[in-house]
């Protein structure tokens, strides 16, 4: 009896602790961010559940069971139930196993299988600092690319993307479509991937110069994700020529006169420098800059996208809309863009899939009238100081029917930068383009061949641009002190006159494809075949009429019949045709091979010469993976190497039909009795032999992991030859020849370089960082050159043949200060002007006689620094430090090996009428006022003001030279996520506050120059007065409901 019951109770009692009972908890990252997907299984069992789209999970379990945690890329854990109703699970990334799947050509791979150089960037890193031109992003951020901003103007950055320091742009794909990756809403994209080698052999013809693949996020299984994004940014200048104050430039203009043997006081007395600085009644002049320049423009945006789905049908949806305020405090630069995107994927069944993409941007620019933008700069550079920017309220305006703005001062007396900046004065520039994209695919997994997939897209791109500018005429007055009238100057646009134009472009591009997958054993193989084709038309028409009868209403209809003037041209302007078969092939997973040859076929080639083809091949072998290699898993090592040709049917200005004999019209004639008749001419000779420009490519690559993937390094060497570079044959014809040279394929150069990456990874309780630098050099070489003159003389062909020499170099004179005193001069040993030296002056540049000779002459040349405009060297770093919900990341971005070269305005006073800057002002020549051939600045460096061009200060010499190193903070972004204990309350799953800053600070050797010229410009445009590169502060917020 007692062993019955001592049996019974045991019985409930085991009976009551396998009893089942229900737990919940949630999957999160080391950034305590859910993770959907992620399995829970019960330990030893078949048994459990996947995450939802939150990392959240419900299980029935027993209370001695056992969970494991598992997601793929992360360490798995297994966790006793023991106790525990609710479980909150962090997961750490194990980045041994996390084998990178990244965009490569017509597909994917996993990154730990790539025989090619491929740098990736995923959208994380892509949305740390806000930007309205998503090309900014990749500056600093990959290896080997570089990035230049030619201007801040909104909708107008005209940002440059080189890959490897080669001269030509990049091929740039989205979605696997040709289009301006630009004006893409950051927030819609997934990743960006860079293909550099024989990577991107399989775009061949056009992949010459590189591959940037953009792709566009996609919906995820999962319950409906709102994501909002918005943010507000503050704008100003990196650097700005500043312009002498009223007082500063008439003691400058006195100097000048002085300098040049005439009277001080032919323009300016002792006392106007008085009356100027103590702004005396009639001499208060003006701050051109300040009138026209604000010091901070605003600008914002916002994006909001539902994503989510089930296993037949995921999608994700986008609107986003930017406001970008320009810094002219007429507001009428600033530059809008709405977009809206949608991504569909459809599961019909198991062998079905369907998508559908749609996007559609519309961007919106409303200015003074067309051109207005350059010659603002012009004026405002000849604005002079000592004229008021503005009418007196109490004058009486002569003709108050037509605009009136006050005389800069500049030689054309028209001119007022502030008339061109305000469209209510000068006229109106409306442009719209509003561009939509469709693309529809489909996919089919053959029955009864497993692992093959044939694939059908259909893409189209339309463009639709509107312009129309309207021109006002507007008085230019100066006022007269002494009778206080005003007189005046001249009329800006003297004709008004009205312009509308339309334009169109469509693009065509269908594509299919089949590939085959198939692994045996330790053999896995995967086989592209694939062909399409690209057809681009535009057509576009316009219509001009003047003399408009009111300038209240600008529209066609208001301007004279008699002078009006139409134009208009369509037609195809691409037409290619593609075949591609890649095979990949992997072995025991440590050897590798990839193999690629694709044919392309241009209209814009002759039918002999229109097809080229590219072949390439690339290996790899995962050292790591060899049985002899004993490095307890904590160490992987890969080495690649590849071979490819690619071409370049878009190089040097070719346009269709250039085998073919040509026709222009031409000015008019009179014949007979005054008869005005145009006339038509040949466009020279043509080359039916005009083919593809190739390029020869060679890569060697190794990557490699330590410390169970804590320590990542990656390094790449290769070597570019470049044959049948397209330009005029200078050799083959005398100049005497009379006619148009065709373009011939005849250049020849190679490129060489290196490019290393590394990233560290370290987590430390909740506390990580990550560091991540990246060094690129690259340069070219001149193996032919017969687009310049054969020289026979050594020293010629030594400083201008440039055959056998570094592409990227500048030959000019070596200065040697400037001269302090005309005695200075008179005891000079050497002869520089080749007379004497007598028409030289005190504060005039000396150069070295490199000859010995005792006089300069062409031969006294030397390279002096860089000619292009892209840096040889390259490099970034990227830092980040994260304390649970706090998050830190910085970027620093530097370039060195190139050159800013300063002239015009920027290096001579007065030169074009031009207004001297601060740094004249400081730093010039300056003559004594009793003994003008001696110096009183002991500041001076720079040459002596003058109103007479001086031929000896204007030698391309390395005085006026600059080789450039610099290192931007190009990004901070301090971030906080709010704890979701306290955002669920209201609904949101994710809420995050930020606060980012765009080129804070920039350490350069720019000396004197540092705050007028910004090294990010290009260097071929410094000198010359553009919209100026932006820094910028933020706060945003992002919520996830």
């Amino acid at each position: 009896m007692r062993l019955s019951i001592i049996f019974l109770i045991t019985l409930i009692h085991c009976n009551l602790f396998a009893q089942e009972k229900n737990i919940n908890g949630k999957v999160s990252d080391e950034n305590n961010d859910g993770l959907p997907g992620a399995t829970i299984i019960i330990k030893g069992t078949t048994k459990g559940t996947v995450s939802d789209i939150n990392g959240s999970f419900m299980l029935d379990v027993n209370e001695n069971d056992t969970i494991t945690v598992s997601f793929s890329g992360y360490i798995k854990q297994d966790i006793p139930v023991i106790g525990n109703l609710s479980f909150s699970i962090n997961l750490d990334p194990d980045i041994e196993t996390l084998k990178e799947v990244v965009v490569v050509g017509y597909g994917s791979e996993q990154k730990i299988n790539l025989t090619g150089s491929v740098a990736t960037l995923k959208d994380q890193e892509l949305t740390l600092a806000p930007v309205a031109n998503s090309s900014n992003l990749l500056a600093g951020r990959v290896p080997g690319v570089m990035t230049r901003q030619n201007s801040g103007l909104p909708g107008g950055e005209n940002t440059q993307i080189r890959i490897r320091s080669f001269s030509e742009a990049p091929l740039i794909l989205v979605d696997g479509v040709q289009m301006d990756f630009s004006r893409i809403d950051q927030n819609d994209i997934a990743s960006i991937s860079v293909l550099k080698d024989a990577s991107a052999a399989v775009y061949g013809a056009r992949a010459g110069n590189g591959v940037v693949l953009v792709t566009t996020k996609r919906g995820e299984s999962g319950k409906p994700k709102i994501s909002y994004s918005s943010n507000l940014t503050l704008q100003s200048a990196t650097a700005f020529l500043d312009h002498v104050s009223a007082s500063q430039y008439v003691e400058l203009v006195r100097e000048a006169n002085l300098n040049d043997f005439n009277d001080p006081n032919a323009t300016f007395s002792e006392d106007d420098i008085e009356n100027y600085y103590s702004k005396t009644q009639g001499y208060e002049g003006g701050d051109w800059v300040d009138e026209l320049i604000k010091n901070n423009a605003p600008m914002h945006q916002h994006n909001i996208s539902v994503s989510g789905g089930n296993d037949n049908v995921k999608y994700f949806t986008s609107f986003g809309y930017i406001d970008q305020e320009s810094f002219f405090k007429s507001r009428d630069f600033d530059y809008k863009r709405y977009n809206a995107r949608s991504n569909i994927d459809i599961k019909v069944n198991e062998r079905i899939n369907f998508s559908v993409d749609l996007s559609y941007r519309q961007d919106i620019r409303e200015r003074p009238a067309k051109t207005a933008l350059s010659n603002i700069w012009i004026d405002l550079a000849t604005a002079q100081p000592i004229f008021p920017t503005r009418l007196s309220d109490d004058m009486v305006i002569p003709d108050p029917s037509i605009s009136s703005v006050s005389y800069s001062g500049s030689t054309t007396g028209n001119r007022n930068p502030l008339a061109r900046s305000d469209r209510n004065v000068f006229g109106t520039y409306d442009r719209f383009d509003n561009t939509f994209r469709g693309k529809i695919g489909f996919k089919y997994k053959v029955p009864g061949i497993t692992g093959l997939t044939l694939r059908a897209d259909m893409n189209l791109t339309l463009l639709d641009r509107s312009e129309k500018t309207f021109r006002k005429p507007y008085n230019v007055y100066r006022q007269n002190l002494e009778t206080n009238e005003l007189i005046l100057e001249g009329i800006g646009n003297g004709v008004s006159s009205i312009s509308d134009s339309q334009f169109r472009r469509t693009m065509v591009y269908p594509l299919i494809s089949a590939e085959y997958i198939k692994e045996v054993g330790n053999h896995n193989l995967k086989v592209l075949m694939l062909a399409e084709q690209t057809t681009r038309k535009f057509s576009m028409f316009s219509a001009t009429r003047k003399n408009l009868f009111t300038t209240s209403i600008p529209e066609l209809f208001i301007g004279s019949e008699n002078e009006q003037t139409n134009d208009g041209s369509s037609g195809p302007d691409i037409g290619r045709k593609s075949a591609v078969a890649r095979i990949n092939y992997r072995f025991k997973d440590r050897y590798l091979l990839e193999t690629t040859f694709r044919a392309d076929g241009n209209v814009l080639f002759a039918p002999e010469t229109r097809w080229g083809y590219f072949p390439s091949i690339s290996f790899g072998w995962i050292i790591s993976e060899e049985p002899f290699f004993n490095s307890n898993q904590n160490t992987t090592l890969k080495v690649r190497s590849s071979f490819s040709q690619l071409g370049d049917d878009t190089a040097n200005g070719i346009s269709g039909f250039d085998y073919l004999t040509g026709y222009e019209t031409n000015s008019t004639y009179l014949f007979g009795d005054n008869i005005s008749e145009t006339t038509i001419r040949t466009l020279g000779e043509v080359n039916p032999f005009l083919t593809w420009e190739k390029m020869t490519m060679y890569n060697l690559g190794l990557e490699a992991t330590f410390f169970k993937g804590q320590l990542q390094v990656e390094t790449d060497i290769f070597y570019r030859k470049r044959e049948n570079i397209l330009s005029n044959d200078q050799q083959s014809v005398a100049n005497e020849g009379g006619y148009d040279l065709p373009l011939t394929n005849i250049n020849i150069s190679d490129d060489r370089g290196i490019e290393v990456s590394a990233v560290y990874q370290q987590k430390i309780g909740e506390f990580k960082i990550d560091i991540a630098p990246n060094f690129a050099i690259g340069k070219e070489k001149f193996v032919v050159r017969r687009d310049i003159e054969d020289f026979t003389d050594s020293d010629y062909k030594r400083i201008f043949g440039r055959e056998g020499q570094w592409v990227n170099r500048r030959f000019g004179y070596i200065s040697d200060g400037i001269f302090m005193s005309q005695d200075e001069i008179n005891n000079h040993p050497t002869i520089q002007d080749g007379n004497g030296n007598l028409l030289l002056n005190p504060g005039d540049i000396k150069y070295k006689d490199l000859d010995g000779n005792d006089t300069i002459n062409f031969r006294d040349q030397e390279v002096i620094g860089f000619a292009s405009n892209m840096p040889e060297i390259n490099y970034g770093i990227n830092l980040s430090a994260s304390y649970k919900n706090l998050k830190l990341s910085l970027l620093l971005q530097g370039a060195s090996k190139f050159s800013i070269y300063i002239n015009g305005p920027a290096a001579t006073m007065f030169s074009n009428g031009s207004i001297p800057l601060s740094y004249h002002y400081k730093y010039a020549w300056q003559p004594h006022p009793d003994d003008p051939s001696i110096n009183i600045n002991p500041d001076a460096i720079l040459p002596a003001s003058s109103f007479t061009a001086s031929t000896n200060n204007a030698r391309i010499s390395d005085f006026w030279l600059r080789d450039v190193r610099y290192l931007r903070l190009k990004n901070i972004n301090l971030s906080y996520n709010i704890p979701k204990k306290i955002i669920s309350k209201i609904g949101l799953d994710n809420t995050q506050i930020y606060f980012s800053t765009e080129n804070l600070f920039t350490l350069t050797n720019l000396g004197i120059y540092r705050n007028s010229f910004d090294p990010e410009f290009d260097p071929n445009t410094q000198t010359t007065r553009r919209y100026p590169i932006t820094r910028s502060f933020t706060v945003g917020l992002k919520m996830i409901f």
